[in-house]
């Protein structure tokens, strides 16, 4: 509570003036050093410190796309730091599936640093009729060190309304509170602090995970729901610990979801098969939807879990449809009720043509939705144009070469051992994003300009922090009352800069070709009006473009179910 109230204390007490561009790196670098030199009494001084040459409220909440890299990069390179944080596909799926309200509580006993938290308000404010939507967000945790993370994380969320606790969730005599919606990633393991724990508790086991999944169902108010994240040995365990705490669950709870997730999404702290538990406080667990997510390979720090993944488990888990992977679970009608990962494959043996006629379902869809995009995508060009052809009459156009309204240079050089997977700062080569970096080299609004090969003259607006490498050229705005960048940017892309290459083994481009470059610009009002049509537009296309992949996707789905239905009996 003193490190919330220190910084809504910041927040609230600053001069909103001046403007810092720097200002988020300097924090990220010292809260970089914080998370493996300092002990807890110096992490408020060094957070004070960075936090103190932060002049506005729109550079602190600026400041989260940093923090949130920060964070990625502490899983990427500590796995002891991987025990706070719960992959970004994870949490949203939890929260998708639980689908937050207005006006109830969230509650996460071993919050990490509230990435599960964090995105359930984020849900609620994007399906809350209310303005202002009235929820309140509660998390602990054991460590000194998550909490802070926690409350800055929260605070740079904008996030007001809540309480974050350093307190063991599961320490004896404590009364659980009720909430609405409980979502957790719990610590997995064996148990070191048995003493700790809390006296009336159905399990008596060793795993701390069982412990906090009991916590869990024990925190749910009446009709409440709850999201949390186990090793799938959960599934199976027949000890008779584990048996008296799914007693526990199926008589009183209902379970009414399993999301079996293969090994290695939560690398790297652990590499273990995950399921995810999808509970409420409505009754008995009578039938149980199981749904085992099927990608055909393990996950790894290469190959990590993505939001994608479960597009499919989704469409299912709403209707809760039955298909080679899902199927449901009857409680009542098993001999082996405590084993969740036996299917009968009679009891759940399901209609071969099934997938058929859901593809079919699916591609009439996909098409109604082509012919919609289709059908607003005409209108767009006939808007266009006809603005076109209004400003074309009520203004002028100036001729101008891009060297007197432009800086143009080249990237640098950027050493292989520097050049990152993941970071916090992109670094663009001539085709685009070709990884990452700690350092940035350009700030702010950008064009970069490919400069060599096969791709020189391909056109990108860029905002943020970035590093150019030398394959590319960056032009910066020096007219901004007289240009608009992302137009300018447009108007590049569709002059063919390529043309203007020389070189003969391999071309390229020169600055001094680009700035020679001559364009015709109208009013920067005009610009503004035309920037926003010609977005509205590559946003139409992009979706036009999606519909006509799931087209074919459709078709090749359609017609491996029927070559399935047909010819495999």
């Amino acid at each position: 509570v003193y490190y919330q109230q220190l910084y809504q204390h910041f927040i609230f007490s600053k001069n909103i003036k001046n403007i810092n561009h720097d200002m988020h790196e300097q924090i990220i670098s010292k809260i970089g050093y914080i998370i493996d030199n300092v002990n807890n009494s110096e992490i408020i001084k060094y957070l004070d410190h960075s936090l103190s040459n932060i002049y506005s409220l729109k550079e602190f909440y600026q400041y989260s796309n940093s923090y949130q890299s920060l964070i990625l990069r502490m899983v990427n390179e500590s796995g002891r730091s991987g025990e706070y944080v719960t992959p970004s596909a994870l949490v949203q799926i939890m929260v998708e599936m639980l689908s937050p309200t207005d006006g109830k509580s969230i509650y996460d006993p071993a919050c990490g640093t509230s990435g599960l938290l964090i995105e359930s308000a984020k849900y609620i404010k994007r399906n809350s009729k209310n303005k202002n939507p009235n929820y309140s967000i509660i998390g602990n945790d054991t460590s000194s060190f998550a909490c802070l993370i926690s409350i800055v994380n929260l605070l740079i969320n904008k996030e007001s309304n809540f309480e974050i606790i350093l307190k063991d969730s599961l320490e004896k005599n404590k009364l659980n509170e009720k909430h609405d919606f409980v979502l957790t990633n719990p610590p997995f393991g064996q148990n070191n602090r048995l003493d700790n724990i809390h006296i009336d508790t159905c399990y008596k086991g060793p795993n701390l995970d069982y412990y906090f999944l009991e916590h869990v169902i024990d925190s749910l108010k009446v009709d409440g729901k709850a999201a949390i994240i186990l090793p799938e040995r959960f599934l199976h365990d027949l000890n008779k610990e584990c048996i008296a705490l799914k007693d526990k669950l199926f008589l009183r709870y209902n379970l009414e979801c399993i999301l079996s997730i293969p090994s290695g999404a939560l690398l790297p702290y652990t590499a273990v098969k995950l399921c995810i538990l999808f509970i409420s406080n409505s009754g008995p667990t009578d039938k149980i939807y199981f749904y085992e997510l099927n990608k055909g390979e393990k996950y790894s720090r290469a190959n990590t879990i993505k939001k994608d993944d479960f597009i499919v488990f989704l469409q299912l888990a709403k209707k809760r449809k039955i298909t080679e992977h899902s199927w449901f679970i009857d409680i009542r009608d098993t001999t082996t009720p405590y084993n969740l990962l036996i299917k009968d494959k009679e009891k759940n043996s399901y209609n071969l043509f099934y997938e058929s006629l859901s593809n079919i379902e699916e591609t009439i869809s996909n098409n109604e939705q082509l012919l919609s995009e289709l059908s607003l995508l005409r209108e767009k060009i006939a808007s266009l144009e006809t603005t076109v052809k209004m400003y074309s009459h009520e203004n002028t156009f100036e001729k101008i070469k891009i060297g007197n309204i432009a800086k143009i240079n080249s990237g640098k050089l950027l050493q292989k051992n520097k050049l990152l997977s993941k970071g916090p700062i992109p670094v663009y080569g001539g085709n685009g994003i070709i990884g990452y970096n700690d350092e940035a080299m350009e700030y702010g609004e950008n064009i970069v300009i490919g400069k060599v090969g096969a791709l020189c003259g391909n056109v990108r607006y860029v905002q943020g922090d970035i590093w150019v490498t030398n394959n590319s050229l960056i032009l910066k705005n020096k007219s901004p009352n007289k240009i608009l960048t992302p137009y300018l940017a447009k108007l590049l892309s569709t002059l063919n800069l390529r043309k203007l290459a020389v070189g003969t083994a391999q071309q390229y481009l020169t600055t001094t070709q680009i700035k020679d470059v001559e364009v015709s610009l109208p009013s920067l009002t005009t610009q503004h009006t035309l920037n926003i049509w010609l977005d509205e537009l590559d946003d139409t296309l992009e979706k036009y473009n999606k519909v006509i992949e799931k087209i074919k996707k459709d078709k090749q789905e359609l017609k491996e179910s029927l070559y399935k239905g047909l010819l495999i009996q």
